[in-house]
């Protein structure tokens, strides 16, 4: 069993792969043993995809009866189309080619196209619900959604993310205008206007819920970013909506 599963993953391991721009150009090569400007193969595959209306994210492009490439088409996060091309390989255990063409199973190559397509949908495509911000900026609002009713640091951010502190805040400001520390308070207080108008809250457990352990730096917090207290959103809410 144990021989079998890493017979799949090192064949996984061992099918070329091939990064191509929205311009055809290549930005990434895996397991070419030659200059691939020269194979045949790929020039082919390269010459079908530019022919082909790629709304499909994955298909198939069969080079000749035996040899082909699987496809996976995505959008990486500056919204421009890419193509990762995995081949050439053939599904004909009888045929006879060079150690260049991989010799797979169905099974293999279904594992190998869901193995980059979860790379690629976790780790490259861009979120279509999100901005056109860099990965790292779109992790980090998430997180905020997520975790906001707890205290947060940029020491938990860079450590989730596993990246420098001054680069994180440097990329986070130039994409969202806002430091991190602003984004976060700016945030946890449009969270607790929805909680004020629910009169029977108490003002702590607001700010407690929206992760100030703190009430009176919520109190500041919140009349620096909307010009009123707390007390004070409450009360104008509850004289409107007579």
């Amino acid at each position: 069993m144990i021989s079998n599963i890493l017979t799949s993953f090192f064949n996984c391991l061992s099918v070329p792969i091939l990064v191509l721009n929205h311009k055809f150009e290549t930005v990434f090569t895996y397991n070419h043993d030659s200059d691939i400007n020269n194979s045949l193969y790929i020039s082919k595959a390269i010459e079908k995809l530019k022919n082909i209306d790629c709304s499909s994210n994955t298909f198939s492009l069969n080079i000749t009866s035996d040899i082909a490439f699987t496809c996976i088409t995505f959008n990486h996060y500056d919204n421009n189309k890419m193509h990762l091309l995995l081949g050439p390989y053939t599904i004909n255990e009888d045929a006879n080619y060079s150690d260049a063409i991989n010799t797979l199973t169905e099974e293999w190559l279904n594992n190998i196209i869901k193995l980059h397509s979860y790379i690629i949908d976790n780790h490259i495509c861009i979120d279509k619900t999100s901005t056109n911000n860099s990965p790292c900026v779109n992790h980090a609002i998430k997180y905020i959604e997520k975790n906001y009713t707890t205290e947060i640091s940029i020491d938990d951010i860079c450590s989730e993310l596993n990246i420098n502190k001054c680069y994180f805040c440097s990329v986070f400001k130039k994409e969202t205008g806002s430091t991190f520390i602003n984004y976060l308070n700016n945030y946890k207080i449009e969270k607790s206007k929805e909680l004020l108008k629910i009169t029977n809250i108490s003002l702590l457990d607001v700010s407690l819920s929206v992760g100030y352990n703190n009430q009176s730096y919520f109190s500041t917090v919140f009349k620096k970013i909307t010009s009123k207290t707390p007390l004070e959103f409450r009360d104008e809410y509850l004289k409107n909506k007579k």
